[in-house]
């Protein structure tokens, strides 16, 4: 929260912020916000029904019932595209009312390379401030092109999405087991989103403090009015 002294008075900025794990990497890594207590609403979305129930988050939205059965996509990202089309209109009510988005997928399978770019369209048309944040697998995993096809797709709704490989963790601490490694990872992207949330609450106030108190819209509810002359 930002406090921003203006002639009529303090205004409070704190932008509502959702945190959206899109397939299973992306699942595991919002739910480390939910774990963490962080000032955020995290949002779950996946076509593995299992894998959702044990994601730790605020809302759980699982795409493509009727399709997948429930056990995914089975990498395939075309798939993984139609099912967040499908839901669509869940997916928007869920985001809608937030100032902030932050996507975080995993890269390689088909729900995160796929869907990740339909949720960043639908909160951009709310005129969201939309983060993305892309987690490569590693080369061992054996699927670099799928990663890269769906990092592309992404990138090419949510220009500054912010890729994370999984590959430099483990070149860096190499006496880590996977699993530690991945948890580190997961670790810097809330460090990383939280600093970037920040931000943009300081920039929601410069912005505000930029309107005379006479004009609409400055007190409750000016974070949104702001958010949406943004851009990241």
């Amino acid at each position: 929260m930002v406090t921003i002294r203006t002639d009529g008075g303090e205004v409070c900025v704190e932008p509502r912020v959702a945190v959206v794990g899109v397939g299973g990497a992306g699942c595991n890594a919002a739910g480390r916000f939910y774990d963490g207590l962080m000032p955020v609403d995290v949002i779950a979305v996946n076509t593995d029904r299992a894998a959702l129930e044990r994601t730790h988050a605020d809302v759980r939205i699982f795409i493509c019932r009727d399709v997948t059965k429930g056990i995914g996509t089975r990498g395939d990202a075309s798939l993984g595209r139609k099912c967040a089309r499908v839901h669509t209109e869940e997916i928007r009510d869920a985001l809608r009312g937030h100032d902030v988005a932050v996507i975080v997928a995993g890269m390689g399978g088909g729900t995160g390379s796929g869907a990740a770019s339909v949720v960043a369209e639908i909160a951009q048309g709310l005129n969201m401030v939309t983060m993305a944040i892309a987690i490569r697998p590693l080369t061992l995993e054996g699927r670099g092109v799928a990663a890269g096809e769906g990092l592309r797709a992404l990138r090419s709704v949510c220009p500054g999405t912010v890729a994370v490989e999984n590959d430099k963790m483990v070149e860096q601490f190499p006496d880590m087991t996977i699993q530690q490694a991945f948890d580190a990872v997961n670790d810097g992207i809330v460090r990383y989103v939280m600093k970037k949330t920040d931000d943009i609450a300081e920039a929601f106030a410069e912005e505000i403090g930029k309107v005379r108190p006479s004009e609409p819209n400055v007190g409750e509810g000016a974070a949104g009015t702001v958010s949406a002359k943004m851009a990241v």
